[in-house]
């Protein structure tokens, strides 16, 4: 079997003598991902593979693909797949970079305004961090862990190890649940009250842990179980 790779389009439509010409802003969504994946299979070249993912997948979707679902397009394998996540990702943490410079947090809904609509899009459950300084500056965002279609693990030695990497004052987390209601689980609520001493013993203050539905967000501090 011999896979079509871009050399074997014309000319004219090789995406990446397009780039050297012109510039990657100049290129085709359907275009970019086949520079990602480089070869179509047999019958069908690259850009005929692309063109059918992005036919049923938008951006947005196709970022938040997993690895299973991807793969159940003719032509991407794991490999294939896991270079498209990966080149999502990059973007996704770059954006998040851009965006954590002296942003100030004072509210919940400076917590949903930053971190909205993404998270509630989000088909599997994740555990992102706000780190703040003194001043309820932003000063870093991270998903902590990555989670099933239905839970994420906590671990609070973890947060602290991280809190202290980034020389934080104060933290926010916040997960999602996928599944549509926000309502906090018992572990959610236990997992919470470990963490908020564990960080308090380095002088670090959980600020709030917010949980993200489909429609709706719980505020574990707003709700009483973080003393305030």
């Amino acid at each position: 079997m011999v896979d079509y790779t871009i050399h074997d389009l014309p000319p004219d439509d090789r995406p990446r003598e397009k780039l050297e010409q012109n510039g990657p802003e100049y290129l085709s969504d359907s275009e970019l991902l086949a520079l990602v994946i480089r070869s179509g299979i047999k019958g069908k070249n690259v850009l005929e593979v692309t063109r059918e993912i992005l036919r049923d997948l938008d951006l947005n979707n196709l970022s938040n693909s997993t690895l299973q679902e991807l793969q159940s397009y003719r032509g991407i394998g794991k490999v294939k797949a896991g270079q498209i996540l990966a080149v999502f990702e990059l973007g996704k943490r770059f954006a998040r970079d851009e965006l954590a410079t002296g942003e100030k947090i004072f509210s919940l809904d400076d917590v949903l305004g930053h971190l909205n609509p993404e998270m509630r899009s989000l088909e599997r459950e994740e555990l992102r961090a706000l780190h703040l300084n003194n001043a309820n500056e932003l000063i870093h965002e991270e998903t902590i862990f990555y989670g099933t279609l239905n839970e994420v693990q906590i671990q609070p030695r973890e947060i602290a190890k991280s809190c202290l990497k980034h020389n934080s004052g104060g933290i926010i987390l916040a997960h999602n649940h996928p599944g549509g209601k926000s309502d906090p689980s018992e572990a959610d609520i236990n997992v919470t009250e470990r963490l908020m001493s564990t960080l308090s013993n380095l002088g670090i203050t959980l600020i709030d842990h917010v949980i993200v539905g489909k429609h709706e967000e719980t505020s574990l501090k707003r709700e009483g179980y973080l003393g305030g």
